[in-house]
């Protein structure tokens, strides 16, 4: 997947392939402290050194290779923040950071350390380049640059290509490509030309109110991610042209447990046919219900799609991520991140939020992502500027928990795990 996403930013170089993560912490920070906690990191795990090779022969396929050169101060920078701005202070600046490449003749990462916006806290933007890693991946850096990762759980080297699969998750794959045939029915707010500017917001709950919530409904919690996301897009827009429900891409991990160390791209595409308009919360929990056990399959997730995948030619590959990425093929984009492994921790200050940040492809509309760094979770989407009140969608969302909280006879009074910044 790699080289399928190395062809795509090379044919889209105008718009950087970029995902990434801002980190609240709790307590103030300089440049220099967060440089050198980091070099003292990148020094414990090779992975953080490397860069992208391209070998002279045209047969060769790029690689991953230490950088003789690595320099710490190359990859953090600071930038101060209007005094108080707050949340709003810390979105904008995402949102100007958002279209900056990554360059991949060095490791393809930053960290941009914000101060200012607020007394007593700082913040840190981690961008990486999605040539070099997706979500689950991006957790493995946050934990090896401010977590407890082991530097001693294997490295690239020791893994090896086995083609691990099953007959039946193969054929199941190839039945499940079939339906990218039919096209997915659109949203009217998601029906506007693209205008190449992003907008960015996000919502934070409880953790454990989400696993309430699935507790409730015997669902999971990316089934109750989904579900609600399917409440709040019923209140925000209506759908355009065919009356049916709106797919989304929701990308799924291939990847097997002694690959879980690895940096790199494990993951394949799949579709979910969102439980919009339907009347009930039992309704929409059955109807997701039936779509997600896949993703759910723990080792064997993805199996079948990416034996299929590896085997396609390599510029076959970047022309099925394009597919993939189509607003005619997904409305579009969720992904339920999972967990990063706290606790994280800037310079010896604590992290007290995760807030990921999705990558839209060029031509999309939207990406609505999960990511949790317990005890709170956090859902944050991006969205085209041209996409009229996208950050409406986060608190409809966080509404959209409460309706189904009553819905089940919970309570609804959840404290909020992170006090929200003002500004």
């Amino acid at each position: 997947m790699d080289l399928a996403l190395l062809r795509y930013q090379k044919a889209n170089g105008s718009s950087p392939v970029v995902i990434g993560s801002l980190l609240r912490v709790a307590g103030d920070c300089d440049s220099g402290e967060l440089a050198a906690a980091i070099d003292e990191r990148a020094r414990l795990f090779p992975e953080l050194r490397e860069r992208l090779v391209c070998p002279a022969s045209p047969s060769a396929h790029p690689v991953w290779a230490p950088d003789p050169a690595f320099d710490v101060t190359a990859h953090v920078r600071e930038h101060i923040l209007s005094p108080g701005s707050g949340d709003a202070g810390l979105r904008a600046f995402v949102q100007r950071q958002y279209q900056e490449p990554i360059p991949l003749d060095r490791p393809p990462w930053q960290a941009v350390l914000l101060r200012g916006h607020v007394a007593g806290e700082c913040a840190v933007l981690l961008r990486a380049s999605h040539v070099w890693v997706d979500g689950g991946a991006k957790h493995r850096v946050l934990e090896m640059l401010f977590g407890d990762a082991d530097p001693t759980a294997g490295t690239a080297a020791d893994w090896k290509r086995d083609g691990l699969t099953t007959r039946r998750a193969v054929t199941t794959a190839l039945l499940n490509s079939l339906s990218w045939a039919v096209p997915s029915s659109r949203l009217h707010a998601l029906d506007r030309p693209v205008s190449g500017r992003v907008s960015l917001a996000w919502a934070t709950t409880s953790t454990d109110r989400l696993r309430a919530l699935g507790r409730a409904y015997r669902a999971t919690v990316n089934d109750v991610f989904l579900v609600a996301l399917s409440e709040a897009l019923d209140a925000w827009t209506v759908p355009a042209g065919r009356r049916h429900a709106p797919c989304a891409l929701m990308p799924m991990s291939s990847r097997r447990a002694e690959e879980r160390h690895l940096l790199s791209n494990f993951m394949v595409g799949a579709r979910v046919r969102l439980p919009c308009g339907l009347r009930t919360p039992w309704e929409r929990f059955a109807a997701i219900g039936r779509q997600t056990p896949r993703f759910r399959s723990g080792p064997r997730s993805g199996a079948g799609e990416r034996w299929l995948f590896e085997r396609l030619p390599p510029a076959a590959r970047a022309r099925a991520v394009t597919m993939g990425v189509s607003p005619r093929k997904a409305a579009l984009s969720t992904s339920n991140l999972g967990s990063v492994r706290g606790p994280l921790a800037v310079a010896g200050r604590p992290v007290v939020e995760q807030v990921a940040v999705p990558v839209l492809f060029p031509g999309q509309r939207m990406f609505v992502v999960l990511s949790t760094l317990a005890p709170a979770t956090t859902m944050s989407l991006a969205a085209d500027r041209n996409v009229p009140d996208a950050p409406l969608l986060a608190d409809l969302w966080g509404a959209a928990l409460e309706r189904l909280e009553r819905a089940a006879g919970l309570p609804t009074d959840w404290p909020t795990p992170v006090p929200r910044l003002v500004g």
